[in-house]
């Protein structure tokens, strides 16, 4: 790692740890606990959304409400009461959320876990009692559901899933929930009484108000689970070993097939701790094709995993240096199989995942076409993932993941840490290897022994009030995950640096002020490799003159911006950068102005616009150039079960010269129509529109149509009929790539 001037470094370590001698408010209510109250399995109430049932009067309520936005510290201006009961499967919740304009409440009818354009409530439950780990449960006054798991005090899994039910109503007081949550969807030790960490958050969207009934330490922008107050009262229940079985039948018709296939997801819970996943023959034709983005880097877009088998338990592979990439397993090939098994045994977190990839013929009855497919990759990937909990909210662990393929493979392990300090301070790190057999310009080798480590030291501060971090990070050139992980990283070259960045979000009145910084120091670090496949692949360039590869790089970016309460506006914000970048054709500095607006989601129609401008290096020209880059987005409700979204983004590249020698266009219409909460169409068409004059002109055109109707008529329980159609276009060639028209029905037996 290269010398930093000491003054400089000392100034970076005061401006992070400065905000730890901020008051950040007074400590007002020290302990908040709610009593759950015990009801047989023949007294429990009717989930109807009505709190009329006599067994509600029983339980003592909660209320007296406190806000965190905008006015922290002070009462919620519209309280809400909450009642707890629970039988030796359930936990019931009955809330009554009191509104003085109740025909002024915002609720809208959309898809599960798409409830921010609503009011809602959401519900903090940690069954480990761990102060570090827990679930969200959370509804609108339309019954809209929302969950996610919760880990590391602060992180989020939203691809968590569970099965509950919640009705709704609204009447002159307000609106009112009643859910019945069954205890095995929790992990937790199984005794004769629990205590769980238990919290409520109100968001009143009309005023902007978020209110919580546990005045949280730190509350910002995520909810704490060292934060949370207590539910007691429970005693002798049960979780149970819930066995979830879910075949599935699939028969369509593809551009160059008739299909009809099946395959079957199994899920079983060890001891209400430990889930085991298995799915044969997976199929994803439900999931929406991936947003199209305009992407002027080197590097590929990171796209989200929408896979269910994947997604659920993907957070028991996170660590501070992107491993494991569950994406990576199926974009050459067909998913054979797949088994996972994620959870918890008292200090230690368990992730295991194996999956196999080839060709599955045997799903097709019939050709339509003569022409052979491409041949498919055979791979087995898997990933090993273990975390032990140190302290009160500490932990270290291990991860390794692999690509065994019949003449190469790609190996990756890391070790890594999260040190907590305090209740606001955290030390995270990580050192990572890899191993691969890759090929070279001329033939295979496997890649050096040295220079294919990784390592990353993170000194990070948050609170409600400011957030501060220092980050040390060192990648060298032979470190490759992108066949395992994720890693923005050209091959056999490598970069190290210092990183500081920090945010302050003061309230000015009833809205909020946000400003911000990044800063950077650091150099890149080269293979000798590097620069022989660079002179092949570009013999007619040469290096810059005055290019040296020790030469240090920089970039100093600052932000400011504003988010309003009670007003049209959301947030309004601008930004500025300025940068050395060093490559091998040139060393510059360049500049980059930002603007963003974005409009309440309150409203019945609400948009955004985004507008770059700035320097950037076009990789395809190998030269310093020039960009310009508008997005925009609006969404429309007429009614409140209809959403109409249309998003589009255009971008110029230019030369240093002013010429401009690309046009890129990407846009999507989406509109969504719901029947039922259970049941809903929608129709998305994509048109992304790419115009390059680099060597010469070259135009390509890509168009996508889907249109899918589902319906989830018992929990986890789906009916899909699917349609889409997939085109590519150049000047002189319009191709239709794949239609396929899919009817997909699956069903769960719990057992």
């Amino acid at each position: 790692m290269y010398q930093t001037n000491k003054s400089y470094f000392l100034l970076l370590l005061v401006i992070l740890f400065w905000p730890v001698n901020l008051q950040a408010h007074k400590t007002g209510i020290a302990y908040h606990q709610v009593k759950a109250y015990c009801i047989s399995q023949e007294s429990t109430p009717v989930i109807d959304g009505q709190l009329n049932d006599q067994v509600w009067k029983l339980a003592e309520p909660i209320n007296n409400f406190v806000q965190i936005r905008p006015s922290r510290e002070q009462p919620a201006t519209e309280d809400t009461e909450v009642r707890i009961l629970y039988d030796k499967y359930n936990l019931y919740i009955g809330v009554r959320c009191y509104d003085s304009a109740p025909e002024k409440i915002v609720n809208r009818l959309t898809r599960r876990d798409q409830m921010w354009s609503s009011d809602n409530i959401s519900f903090f439950i940690d069954p480990y009692h761990d102060h570090r780990t827990g679930y969200k449960f959370a509804t609108t006054p339309a019954g809209v559901q929302n969950d996610d798991y919760r880990y590391e005090d602060v992180r989020r899994d939203k691809n968590w899933r569970g099965i509950w039910w919640v009705e709704t109503s609204i009447d002159k007081k307000g609106w009112a929930a009643e859910l019945k949550i069954p205890f095995a969807n929790f992990r937790f030790e199984e005794s004769d009484q629990q205590i769980w960490g238990f919290d409520i958050e109100r968001v009143h969207r009309r005023k902007g108000e978020v209110t919580v009934w546990h005045q949280l330490t730190q509350a910002g922008p995520l909810t704490r689970m060292s934060d949370l107050g207590h539910l007691v009262g429970l005693k002798k229940i049960q979780g149970g070993k819930q066995f979830e079985v879910a075949p599935y039948l699939l028969a369509g018709v593809t551009r160059r097939e008739h299909r009809f296939t099946t395959g079957i997801d199994m899920q079983y819970n060890l001891a209400g701790s430990l889930k085991t996943n298995l799915t044969l023959n997976p199929d994803f034709a439900q999931i929406e094709a991936d947003q199209l983005e305009i992407n002027l880097s080197r590097y590929p877009t990171r796209f989200p995993e929408r896979r269910p088998f994947f997604v659920e338990g993907n957070s028991f592979f996170d660590t501070p240096l992107d491993l494991f990439f569950s994406r990576r397993i199926g974009n050459l090939g067909d998913i054979l199989w797949g088994a996972k098994m994620t959870g918890k045994i008292g200090p230690y977190s368990i992730g295991v995942l194996s999956s196999q990839t080839g060709n599955f013929a045997l799903s097709s009855i019939s050709s339509l076409n003569k022409d052979k497919d491409t041949k498919k990759e055979s791979a087995f990937y898997s990933a090993i993932r273990t975390k032990r909990d140190i302290l009160k909210r500490s932990n270290f662990g291990l991860l390794v993941a692999t690509k065994e393929k019949e003449n190469s493979y790609s190996r990756v392990g890391g070790l890594d840490m999260n040190l907590a300090l305090g209740s606001t301070y955290l030390v995270s790190g990580q050192i990572a290897q890899s191993f691969n057999t890759q090929p070279s310009v001329s033939t295979h080798h496997m890649n050096s022994a040295t220079e294919n480590r990784a390592y990353i030291l993170r000194i990070s501060q948050r609170n409600y009030l400011w957030s501060t971090a220092l980050t040390a990070k060192r990648v060298e050139p032979n470190f490759e995950i992108n066949q395992t992980g994720y890693l923005r990283k050209e091959n056999n070259r490598g970069s190290q640096g210092l990183y500081l960045d920090g945010n302050y979000l003061p309230p000015v009145g009833l809205h909020r002020l946000s400003l911000g910084f990044e800063t950077g120091l650091y150099r890149t670090l080269y293979d000798e490799r590097y620069f022989t496949n660079w002179v092949i692949n570009n013999p007619q360039l040469s290096l810059a003159q005055n290019f040296e590869d020790d030469v240090l790089a920089w970039d100093i970016r600052a932000r400011c911006g504003i988010d309003f309460s009670e007003s049209v506006w959301d947030t309004i914000g601008i930004s500025y950068a300025k940068y050395k970048s060093v490559e091998l054709t040139e060393m510059y500095v360049g500049d980059q102005f930002g603007l963003s607006l974005e409009t309440s989601n309150a409203y019945s129609v609400a948009g955004y616009a985004d507008m770059i401008y700035g320097d950037y290096y076009n990789f395809a020209r190998q030269n310093v150039g020039i960009k310009k880059q508008i997005s925009l987005g609006t969404v429309w409700r007429p009614v409140s079960n209809m959403s109409c979204e249309l998003d589009s983004s255009y971008a110029q590249s230019l030369q240093s010269t002013g010429k401009i020698d690309g046009r890129f266009f990407a846009g999507s219409f989406r509109l969504t129509y719901l029947f039922r909460r259970n049941l809903f169409g929608r129709i998305f068409t994509q048109l992304g529109h790419n115009r390059t004059n680099y060597y010469q002109i070259e135009t390509e055109k890509n168009y996508l149509v889907s249109f899918l109707l589902g319906w989830e008529y018992t929990p986890k329980s789906h009916l899909f009929l699917a349609y889409n159609e997939d085109w590519n276009a150049t000047e002189k060639v319009r191709k239709l790539d794949n239609r396929v028209i899919v009817l997909k029905l699956s069903y769960l037996w719990n057992l």
